[in-house]
């Protein structure tokens, strides 16, 4: 019997986006639950304070909900907050025009099972109904595993945790 410590393979998501909104603009996008309710399509709850919650409740597709507690908040540039076992972070910064920002879901651990890429997928749409938020449209985006992106996710997950993640 040994005394060390179990080592497990974690892995992050990062996706860096560019807006034509300000940062301003995008700090309401994130931490408003009317609007994360408007661009994720789900009912959100968030209570603006470090310990403070951030719910979605996806329960209506079969996925529960992420009780989400608020470990990180610095106006207008960086909220953090841990769902589950994770920790999300959106990083904002201004850029010209515009601004420029960073999702990040950090610790995530394979879960072995045949379509881990619908992880990375999700953000990903969830991203581009975030973009379509901030224009003024309707969210739009389609899950879908059958997908090219889906593929690419899928092939990206193989290459960096090995094949069968």
């Amino acid at each position: 019997m040994s005394d060390l410590g179990e080592i497990r393979r974690c892995y992050s998501l990062r996706y860096e986006r560019r807006s034509k909104h300000s940062p301003e603009r995008l700090w309401r996008a994130i931490t408003d639950p009317s609007e994360v309710s408007q661009w994720m399509s789900y009912p959100a709850r968030i209570e603006l304070r470090v310990g403070g919650d951030y719910f979605v409740d996806f329960s209506r597709t079969d996925q529960g909900s992420l009780d989400g507690v608020i470990v990180r908040i610095e106006p207008g540039q960086k909220l953090a907050y841990v769902w589950g076992l994770s920790v999300i972070e959106w990083r904002l910064a201004p850029d010209g025009d515009g601004c420029r920002y960073t999702m990040i879901h950090h610790g995530q651990a394979p879960r072995e099972i045949p379509d881990e890429e619908g992880l990375a997928l999700g953000w990903h749409l969830f991203l581009e109904d975030f973009a379509a938020h901030l224009h003024g449209e309707a969210p739009s985006a389609k899950f879908d595993l059958g997908t090219d992106l889906a593929r690419a996710y899928r092939k990206r997950l193989d290459e960096v945790l090995g094949s069968g993640a």
